[in-house]
């Protein structure tokens, strides 16, 4: 049937310690944790060897409510239009690592180890409506050519998808004076995706006859309609229904310089990072026969663009009293200017669905309320600015979302300190309406032409049928860190 499954999109994740879950405007920070948010703020740190190491456990779902009429004739829908397919996603362990060091009071250096992006796995067990739709839509064809109600469908579909971005970053800088100083550094990125789906056993009912295999059923109905296919024709019906299977990993190894720039004076520290574009160019390692027809997964292909786009931040933090601080941070993302795989033309051009770049705001505070002890708090807040009814997918998932975090820091004494923290998101629900749902309609208009069947036969105006995904996700994060000053 020409099964289609994509995934793919914006990933970004600024979440690398457990400092970050407790006050997520870590832009301007003068500690450890700046080898990742910081990086020009290490300068100003007392000389030495400083060690971070974090571990996050991470829950996500992810939600879509699908409506297509169609999906009324799905036995296993009970004469529902609606569907929910739901993806959860669990990680226990998410580590990070940073090291800093400070020479002198000119030159220092810092690294960074971490998930940069992705993270997890997502599984959906019965499958996503984009997979269900192109069997529903031939039930809902046959029933129009017959102008009846009677047939039904059925099948089995999974999904799962993993996406992780390992990433280590080392940064050199350089502190002018005791009020400025410079970072600069790289980024090396090694992507690992896998991919695995499944579209088996699609079978058709008619009236109360048992379910049969799909193409049995389909060239059955054709005959008794007068509508005798030859060798080949038949050939063809059985291959679009044959059994999918997509078993594909990916991966790439990237780079991208980093920039850092830091301003100390008195109370207040203004500090600016600016993230080059990760040119990402994925590459398919799939299981003969198992791309399920699609031009993204073949064995070998090697030009799957996957960007992660150039990022600015500027960011503050003021000591408003010696034991209260407050921070507050801005990031932009520049996905106009980065390339992306568009699964629907071939190409990498899917950055043309967005009307501009995305931003995000962050804020915190920071109260110490004894010597040893620092309680914090706060918020994130992603603006997404994507075209939805182009963008969004039920396989890529983009919508605005607010995150607020909270924990404290115990110092047990000038060497030794721990992070406790948690991180919760929520979710704007986003819609997307569809005049003909995921193209199905159009598609297997197509198809069922190229067999030789008249246009009168497959009337694509009747097939056009609108559909909408009603899209939500969920996730909560617990942090632990662990810092040493050597």
């Amino acid at each position: 049937m020409g099964y289609s499954a994509f995934a793919g999109g914006y990933l970004a994740n600024t979440n690398q310690n457990a400092a970050f879950l407790r006050n997520p405007a870590q832009g301007a920070t003068i500690s450890v944790q700046g080898a990742y948010s910081n990086p020009a703020g290490v300068g100003f740190l007392d000389h030495g060897w400083y060690l971070g190491l974090n571990i996050q456990n991470a829950r996500q779902t992810r939600e879509i409510e699908s409506t297509y009429a169609p999906f009324a004739l799905g036995i296993k829908n009970e004469g529902s239009d609606k569907v929910k397919y739901v993806g959860k996603t669990y990680a226990p362990v998410i580590p990070s690592f940073d090291l800093a060091y400070v020479h002198n009071e000119h030159f220092f250096g810092s690294f960074h180890f971490g998930i940069t992006s992705g993270g997890g796995k997502a599984v959906f067990d019965n499958g996503l409506g984009s997979f269900e739709s192109q069997i529903a839509i031939i039930a809902a064809t046959l029933n129009g050519m017959a102008n009846a109600n009677a047939f039904k469908y059925d099948a089995d579909i999974d999904m799962t998808g993993e996406q992780y971005n390992y990433s280590g970053q080392l940064n050199l800088g350089y502190r002018l004076n005791d009020n400025l100083s410079f970072s600069a550094g790289l980024r090396v990125s090694y992507l690992s995706n896998h991919f695995d789906a499944n579209i088996k056993n699609v079978q058709l009912k008619y009236l109360d006859q048992p379910a049969a295999p799909a193409a049995e059923v389909i060239l059955a109905a054709f005959a008794n309609s007068g509508m005798n296919f030859n060798d080949q024709q038949k050939a063809a019906v059985r291959g679009m229904f044959a059994d999918r299977q997509l078993d594909c990993s990916q991966s790439a190894v990237a780079f991208a310089p980093v920039l850092g720039v830091d301003y100390k004076t008195g109370p207040l520290n203004v500090a600016a990072r600016y993230e080059f574009n990760t040119s990402v160019r994925l590459k398919n390692k799939t299981a003969e026969g198992k791309d399920a027809g699609l031009a993204q997964y073949k064995d070998g292909r090697d030009d799957i663009a996957n960007d992660i786009p150039a990022m600015l931040v500027v960011a503050a933090q003021y000591s408003v009293l010696e034991n209260l601080r407050v921070s507050a941070q801005f990031n932009h993302y520049f996905e106009k200017q980065s390339k992306v795989y568009n699964p629907i033309s071939d190409k990498n051009d899917r950055t043309k669905l967005i009307t501009s770049n995305s931003s995000e705001v962050l804020g915190g505070i920071e109260w110490d309320p004894v010597e040893k002890l620092t309680v914090s708090c706060g918020a994130q807040y992603f603006f997404w600015k994507g075209d939805d009814e182009e963008f969004q997918n039920d396989q890529c998932i983009n919508p605005d979302v607010l995150s607020v975090g909270g924990g404290f820091r115990y110092k047990f004494n000038e060497k030794l300190s721990v992070d406790l923290s948690v991180f919760n998101s929520f979710y704007t629900h986003a819609t997307k309406e569809m005049a003909d749902y995921n193209g199905v309609g159009m598609n297997t208009a197509t198809k069922l032409r190229a067999l030789g069947l008249p246009n009168a036969a497959v009337p694509s105006d009747k097939m056009l049928l609108p559909g909408t995904d009603r899209y939500h996700r969920t996730s909560f994060v617990l942090g632990l860190g662990i810092n040493y000053n050597f």
